[in-house]
């Protein structure tokens, strides 16, 4: 399959971007193509998941998303230091995934085995199947549209979330972040985080927070600044932000293990930037490898904060740690 190139096609291959790299070696076993074909061949219909199918120029893509049960939250611990993964389950106990949590992905992704592991079905009609047509890097492997039918984390549940599973086993390749240990099986995109009302992410303390239907109350005495969520096509969470002064969105991208990221000027220090209205001066800065791509705040820079993302309601909440 050919990966249709964006601005955002080399961001995840870049080692500098990563979360958390390692010297272990994890190996990456791409399925043979009559392999492929043959789990291909038992797609369901996306309409068996409440999916809507429709045309486009190379066969058929979905629409659609996953259902949150009312009224269910759940708080996890981060396995692995400060890094956003958590374990989720399947529908059995033992049936469990190292999942990336990425706002930055707009899409969210498996491994072949754990796609297994967990009972994930492809989907697709009349012999067609919908192959990632986004322009993030997969490390030139194929991947198609899944439905992993009951995930879990503690006691909330999630109906029918749609992943795209990379056609190879033993790791994600580039859509891991270059984060090695612990292995990541899956990761939560944007497409899947932003059906919570909220979700918050406290990277001090190591958790994370998820809130199907129940609004979130900020804490007056410990709120800093409120930004606006800004629609960014083919990009993950960003927000209203400023760089030197000139208003522009900023991707928030946990992950990322770095303090800022921008690809319009090569700079080591920005001066000043801006999440929302909080000011940050004389911030550490990699370069992105393509010049119009959004500028990043990872999480060294996010670290201090405990950040609530409200989607329903399109804001970012940030507030200070409680003494």
């Amino acid at each position: 399959m050919n990966i249709r190139q964006s601005p955002s096609f080399l961001l995840l291959s870049c080692a500098f971007l990563a979360g958390c790299v390692t010297d272990e070696p994890k190996q990456d076993i791409v399925m043979p193509q009559m392999q492929q074909n043959t789990y291909l061949s038992h797609a369901k219909p996306p309409q068996q998941f409440g999916f809507s199918v429709y045309a486009v120029d190379d066969g058929i893509a979905y629409s659609g998303s996953a259902r949150l049960h009312p009224n269910h939250f759940a708080t996890e611990k981060m396995v692995h230091d400060d890094i956003p993964i958590i374990e989720i389950h399947g529908r059995a106990q033992r049936e469990k995934i190292n999942t990336l949590i990425d706002f930055s992905s707009p899409s969210s992704w498996l491994e072949f085995s754990a796609s297994q592991d967990i009972g994930a079905h492809f989907i697709g009609i009349n012999d067609m199947v919908i192959p990632y047509r986004g322009g993030y890097n997969t490390g030139g492997v194929n991947a198609y549209a899944a439905v992993a039918t009951q995930l879990r984390m503690d006691q909330l549940f999630i109906e029918n979330t749609p992943f795209y599973v990379r056609m190879a086993s033993g790791s994600l390749g580039p859509l891991a972040r270059g984060i090695l240990s612990p292995k990541i099986d899956a990761v939560l995109g944007y497409d899947n985080l932003r059906n919570f009302e909220y979700v918050q992410i406290n990277l001090r303390d190591r958790s994370i927070s998820f809130s199907s239907t129940r609004p979130y109350t900020p804490h007056e005495e410990l709120m800093l600044d409120v930004a606006k969520i800004i629609n960014l096509r083919g990009y993950g969470l960003a927000i209203e932000g400023a760089v030197d002064n000139q208003p522009m969105p900023i991707i928030l991208d946990f992950a990322g293990n770095f303090r800022f990221a921008r690809g319009d000027v090569k700079v080591s220090t920005t001066e000043d930037v801006r999440l929302g209205h909080l000011p940050f001066h004389q911030v550490p800065t990699l370069v992105l490898p393509i010049n119009n791509s959004p500028a990043r705040a990872g999480r060294k820079m996010l670290s201090a904060y405990i950040i609530t993302i409200c989607n329903k309601e399109g804001v970012v909440y940030f507030e200070r740690p409680p003494k």
